[in-house]
């Protein structure tokens, strides 16, 4: 076997820091990706954390190649000319969609992960397009705009215990059942999120958050309450 790239694919290059249960770059894509993020619909990660999932977003809006910010270890190879990586960085950066209007919120309860945020979003070249702030979760506000909230909140198994994250997601469904037709996106591990939450998902997807087994919980129907 030949290892081409060295240090595992996942990593982007632009996050040397993260918080205490960091979410892989490749799961936050994919999640971005289900949740059909588009550039006029404010984006908002209200559980930031160290900011991927809401970096992951802004890159993808802008076509930004995931790898672009890293190096590689075959480019260390003799018979890889250096010429050849280089054009493939150059026609990378070349794809890139500069004048794009996307706009991302990335809130945290935490002022050590809204800093790690920014600084994560400017390594990675996207924090013209990320707000980072502090804000409780259940403040959410729709601000009179389209919405669509991705994120990955505390499980109660790295972060929280249990009964704090059951009434945590009970609190955000209340507050968030005032979003009107925002879209919804929670991956959890929570058997009983929907219960919790007091809605129904209009689609459920399962995924792994590393080892955890997880749910991905879709809402993009109009809210309706679970009795």
């Amino acid at each position: 076997m030949l290892d081409t790239s060295g240090v595992t694919l996942h990593k982007r290059g632009d996050r040397p820091e993260s918080n205490a249960a960091p979410l892989r770059e490749t799961l936050a894509a994919a999640l971005c990706k289900l949740a059909h993020i588009r550039e006029d619909v404010l984006f908002w990660d209200p559980f930031c954390g160290s900011g991927t999932i809401a970096i992951e977003a802004a890159l993808l809006m802008t076509n930004t190649a995931p790898g672009l910010n890293r190096g590689f270890i075959s480019r260390e190879y003799p018979w890889i000319d250096k010429s050849d990586w280089d054009r493939a960085y150059e026609q990378a950066r070349d794809m890139i969609k500069r004048d794009c209007a996307f706009e991302a919120y990335a809130s945290d309860t935490d002022a050590d992960c809204v800093r790690l945020t920014a600084e994560n979003a400017r390594r990675a070249g996207v924090d013209k397009y990320i707000k980072a702030f502090e804000c409780d979760a259940r403040n959410v506000q729709t601000y009179g705009r389209r919405g669509t909230i991705v994120c990955n909140p505390p499980y109660g198994e790295r972060m929280m215990d249990r009964q704090s994250v059951e009434r945590l997601y009970a609190d955000v469904g209340r507050a968030w059942s005032r979003l009107g037709s925002w879209q919804i996106y929670v991956i959890s591990s929570c058997e009983d999120f929907e219960k919790l939450f007091r809605r129904r998902a209009d689609k459920v997807r399962k995924l792994y958050n590393g080892m955890i087994k997880c749910n991905y919980y879709q809402f993009f129907k109009p809210f309706q309450t679970e009795g």
